[in-house]
C-alpha cells in the first residue's frame, strides 16, 4: 500500500461478527433484535426460499429454553404470499425476537442454510496455494482500512472499481452494495450502497482506503438511497466509469431477493457525480424499467420487457465509445453488448451549470445507444445477440496490457470466478479460465478487476457470502497464460490453486491472509 494505516484493535471488532445476526440473548428464554435488524429486511426473502424449499414440513427447532419458548414446526406457511404473521415478516421488519420468548443460537433453533454472519457465527477465508491467492480483507473486522471505526462499514459486498479520470489526483473509486454498520451502537447503520476512494498504487501488500463519500455523521453514506417505497428493498451499484471529469454509476433497483443467485429488479438506472463521487444526481431518462412497482423518476421511459436482459452492467471505455455489457437480474443469464459514442458527452462544468437538467448528449442520450446483433450495431435491444454465454453475471471488463487483450471477469455459476479474453470488445471471446473454483470457496461472487492492475499480477476484489465482506485477490497471469501463448491468450488449462486451510476472519492480522 502507498501509505501505512493503523490496525484495528482486535478487541473492538467483534461485536460485529457476533452481532450482525442482530439477535442477542438478554436473559433466560428471551431474545431481542439488535440495532442492525433492518439488515434482515433484505434477506427475508432469502430465508423464505430456504424455509420453503429446504425445510418444507420440517422443524425449525425450539427457539426457547422454557415452555413458552417453543416456536414449533416451520412449514411453507412461513413464506406465504401474504407474509402475514410469518417469520419472514418478522425478519423483514426487524422484529424477530421482540415478540418471542426464547433464545436463538447456532445450536438451538439455528436457521438452516443461513451464512455465519446471520446466525452469529464467524466467517472464514481460504488460504490458497497456486496462481490465485486471497491477500487481504478490505472491509470489515481486522481490515487495515479500519472500515468499521472510520466509516461504519462492518459488512458489505461487491466493490466495483473504476479510475476517476483525474490527471492531477488519480484515484480508484469503489462502489459497494448493501452495507451493515457497527451493531453495538444505537440506531441503524444499514445503507443500500457506499463509496470508497483509493490512491494506492502498490497493491502487493494490500489496498488502502483514503476517503469515503460521507454523511453529516461522518459515516459512509448511501450515495444513491433507496426510495423507501413498497416494492424496492435496496439499490445496488453494478458499474462505474469516468467521462470528461464526470463519474457515472449504473445501479439496479432490487424488487425481491429470491433463492441464492436469483433476484428480480424494477429497473436499471444511472446517476452522475461532478465532485468525485461525493454527491450524485439520478438521470431518469436513462432508466430501463421492467416493472411499474417503483417509478424510475420524471422523464423515465415507459416499462418495456425489452429491458429484461439489461438490468446489470459493466462499463468499458475505449477511444471513441463507451461499451456497456448487459445481463438480466440474477446470475443465470447471458451478456449482451451496447455502445454509445463519447463525443458530445458533457463535462462536469456543463452539468454544474445545467441547473439540474442534464443535457441529452453523448452518453446521456438514450437514443444514441446501439446494440451488437452479432454482425452490426442496431438500435433495438431486442435484436442483441449474446457476446458471453450464460451463466454470466457481475461482469468486470477492461483492457489488459500484459495480455494485450480485453479481459472479462465474472461469476459463472458454480465456477464462481472466471476470466475470458478477446481482441475486440464484442469478441469472439476465448473459453473461460476458472480462477476461483466453487470448491475452493462456496459462496464467492462479484469479482471486479482493479483498473491499474496492468502487469503480470492481476488484482481484483471478490465477496464471500461466508464472511459478507470484500477481499483483495491476486492471480499471477504468467502462471495461467504461459509466455508462448500470452499474445493469443489461450488458457493454459484449469487454474491449479488449491485450498490449504480456512482461517477465521478474527485471526487475520491487519487483514492479511496467510500465504501458507
Amino acid at each position: 500500500m502507498s501509505r501505512a494505516l493503523p490496525r484495528l484493535a482486535a478487541a473492538g471488532l467483534i461485536a460485529v461478527t457476533g452481532s450482525v445476526a442482530t439477535l442477542t440473548t438478554t436473559g433466560i428464554g428471551t431474545a431481542t433484535a439488535g440495532p442492525c435488524s433492518v439488515m434482515f429486511g433484505n434477506f427475508g426473502s432469502l430465508l423464505e426460499n430456504h424455509t420453503g424449499a429446504g425445510m418444507a414440513g420440517g422443524s425449525l427447532g425450539s427457539l426457547g429454553s422454557g415452555s413458552s419458548g417453543s416456536l414449533g414446526s416451520a412449514s411453507r406457511a412461513m413464506g406465504s404470499a401474504d407474509r402475514s404473521g410469518s417469520l419472514v415478516q418478522q425478519l423483514e421488519t426487524g422484529s424477530l425476537g421482540n415478540g418471542l420468548s426464547g433464545s436463538l443460537n447456532s445450536a438451538i433453533g439455528s436457521i438452516y442454510g443461513m451464512p455465519p454472519w446471520i446466525t452469529g457465527e464467524e466467517g472464514t477465508v481460504p488460504v490458497l496455494r497456486g496462481p490465485t491467492q486471497f491477500l487481504q480483507l478490505v472491509t470489515g473486522p481486522t481490515s487495515p482500512t479500519e472500515s468499521i471505526s472510520r466509516y461504519g462499514v462492518a459488512g458489505t459486498d461487491l466493490g466495483i472499481m473504476w479510475d476517476n479520470g483525474h490527471a492531477t489526483d488519480p484515484e480508484i473509486l469503489m462502489a459497494f452494495g448493501d452495507t451493515m454498520g457497527d451493531c453495538t451502537v444505537p440506531g441503524s447503520q444499514w445503507r443500500s450502497n457506499v463509496l470508497f476512494r483509493s490512491g494506492d498504487t502498490d497493491l502487493g501488500d494490500g489496498v488502502g482506503i483514503d476517503s469515503a463519500a460521507t454523511g453529516p455523521d461522518g459515516l459512509a453514506k448511501s450515495i444513491v438511497p433507496r426510495s423507501g417505497l413498497p416494492g424496492e428493498v435496496t439499490i445496488i451499484p453494478t458499474a462505474g466509469i469516468s467521462v470528461k471529469g464526470v463519474q457515472y454509476l449504473r445501479f439496479m433497483s432490487v424488487a425481491h431477493w429470491g433463492q441464492p443467485g436469483s433476484w428480480t429488479t424494477n429497473y436499471s438506472g444511472v446517476a452522475y457525480s461532478t465532485d468525485n463521487g461525493e454527491n450524485w444526481t439520478v438521470v431518469p431518462a436513462l432508466a430501463r424499467p421492467i416493472t411499474s412497482a417503483v417509478p424510475a423518476g420524471d422523464g423515465a421511459p415507459p416499462v418495456d420487457a425489452a429491458w429484461r436482459d439489461s438490468q446489470m452492467s459493466s462499463y468499458l471505455r475505449t477511444g471513441e465509445h463507451l461499451y456497456e455489457y448487459l445481463t438480466p437480474s440474477g446470475r443465470q443469464g447471458s451478456a449482451i453488448l451496447a455502445r454509445v459514442p463519447l463525443a458530445g458527452s458533457p463535462s462536469a462544468e456543463d452539468l454544474d451549470g445545467s441547473g439540474g437538467a442534464a443535457p441529452t448528449a453523448g452518453i446521456l442520450d438514450p437514443a444514441a445507444y446501439r446494440y451488437w446483433d452479432g454482425t452490426d450495431w442496431v438500435g433495438d435491444p431486442s435484436n442483441a445477440e449474446p457476446v458471453l454465454p450464460r451463466p454470466a453475471s457481475e461482469l468486470s471488463v477492461m483492457w489488459n496490457d500484459y495480455l494485450g487483450k480485453y479481459t472479462a471477469m465474472y461469476s459463472q455459476g458454480y465456477n464462481s470466478v472466471v476470466l475470458r479474453t478477446a481482441d475486440r470488445p464484442e469478441g469472439p471471446w476465448t473459453e473461460a479460465t476458472t480462477l476461483v473454483d466453487y470448491s475452493m470457496l462456496p459462496g464467492v461472487y462479484g469479482a471486479f478487476m482493479h483498473p491499474w492492475a496492468q502487469g503480470e499480477d492481476l488484482y481484483y476484489l471478490v465477496t464471500t457470502w461466508n464472511a459478507y465482506n470484500v477481499f483483495l485477490v491476486r492471480t499471477r497471469l504468467s502462471e495461467v497464460f504461459p509466455s508462448t501463448l500470452r499474445r493469443t491468450a489461450t488458457p493454459a488449462g484449469p487454474a491449479t490453486s488449491e485450498v490449504i486451510r480456512h482461517v477465521p476472519v478474527s485471526e487475520l492480522v491487519g487483514g492479511a491472509v496467510p500465504t501458507e
